[in-house]
């Protein structure tokens, strides 16, 4: 899932993105379930994909834990 282009859209950021440490504590799974998750197809595509590392857009993570973890924002410290 991309982020949309609109008037507001602008460069990501460091503050933007998360590695897939950060993404496994959101998740609040271990590495082999956060890899299962992240490879399923309506899971946000990573922002970015190198050999050794993935980025995603954190509003992008953050919106699919609204839509298929309700109430994770109050679980989370």
């Amino acid at each position: 899932m991309a982020s949309s282009n609109g008037p507001e859209t602008r460069p990501a950021t460091p503050a933007d993105l998360i590695g897939f440490g950060e993404l496994r504590e959101l998740l609040g799974v271990a590495r082999s379930r956060a890899h299962t998750i992240s490879r399923d197809r309506d899971f946000p595509s990573p922002w970015y994909a190198g050999e050794k590392e993935r980025l995603w857009l954190r509003a992008d993570v953050e919106a699919w834990l609204d839509r298929h973890r309700p109430g994770w924002r109050q679980t989370t410290g």
